[in-house]
């Protein structure tokens, strides 16, 4: 087998699976900007009525939000929900990203969210594994977002009706020189601290890799991903924010140790660059022995119309 260190940084494509369509629109909307109407704010909002239907799960939905209000208008979406089947399963959920203003179209925001799910209904075990991205819009206060399941993917494919569109941003590919974990109840759950190198090629984000990862494991196996990472580009510095799970292979292969799914966020300096500071990215790659990350991070859009 070919050490995996000195082979060409590869793409690696992303699966989208549908789940559902979340509507809602909040009973409830405080905004607070203690330092000025020009500065940062703090909201606070939820809905009692909002309802999930699709080809996951269909029921109703709680749902509570306590947006950062950034100085640019670009909010911080920080929601936490319920979902009630009609089966009678109960989904907690939670939610993060960006909710950007439309230019010129005023009453009307683009909704890009990630979401974690957690359950113990037994037929949903499987959303424990799973991170989702959803793109939507909410227009005259009636938000509208449809939500997939992503996955690495061994070949390129086309992507289902209704997904966001994906552009790549850079592959990267690091190792771990430094990596320590304390494992709480013997080898079954831990907290662990590392130090990451290596490089993004291709795309905006091409440049050198240094990362800081706090990962969570779980009983179950399931990792929990944690991380602050520096890339050190030709034009200067993008400060990578990423978390998300690291699963056991759905495909086994030598070589082959986690599938890994990212959501990650950017901020920079860089003028020509500056959008990256409100854009979500879908990161899918996989963990080769022994401990080396290849990853893909794809910027997320509104499908085209």
């Amino acid at each position: 087998m070919s050490d995996i260190r000195h082979q060409e940084v590869q793409s690696v494509p992303a699966r989208l699976t549908p789940l559902f369509e979340a509507r809602w629109s909040y009973a409830e909307f405080v905004r607070l900007m203690p330092f000025g109407a020009a500065s940062e704010g703090q909201a606070y909002a939820y809905d009692t009525s909002a309802r999930v239907a699709g080809e996951a799960l269909t029921g109703s939905l709680r749902l509570t939000q306590y947006p950062r209000i950034r100085a640019d208008e670009v909010l911080l979406p920080d929601a936490h929900g319920l979902i009630q089947t009609d089966a009678g399963e109960q989904v907690i959920t939670r939610a993060a990203g960006y909710v950007l203003p439309v230019m010129d179209e005023p009453g009307r925001w683009t909704i890009m969210h990630w979401m974690r799910f957690r359950t113990a209904a037994e037929e949903l075990a499987w959303l424990n594994a799973t991170l989702a991205f959803g793109v939507g819009a909410m227009v005259d206060d009636v938000a509208r977002v449809r939500y997939f399941a992503a996955a690495p993917a061994a070949e390129p494919a086309d992507l289902p009706a209704g997904a966001p569109a994906l552009e790549l941003l850079g592959a990267a590919r690091w190792e771990y020189p430094e990596y320590e974990a304390v494992r709480l109840f013997g080898d079954t759950e831990g907290v662990g601290f590392a130090a990451s190198v290596g490089s993004v090629e291709g795309g905006l984000l091409a440049g050198a890799w240094r990362g800081w990862h706090y990962p969570t494991y779980l009983r179950n196996g399931l990792y929990q991903i944690d991380a602050h990472v520096e890339i050190q580009s030709a034009q200067g510095i993008i400060l990578n924010r990423h978390g998300g799970l690291a699963t056991q292979p759905a495909r086994p292969a030598d070589g082959l140790l986690y599938d890994v799914v990212q959501h990650a966020i950017f901020i920079t300096e860089i003028p020509e660059l500056a959008h990256l500071n409100r854009t979500l990215a879908l990161g899918t790659g996989f963990v080769h022995s022994p401990g080396v990350v290849t990853l893909s991070y794809y910027g997320l859009s509104p499908a085209a119309s």
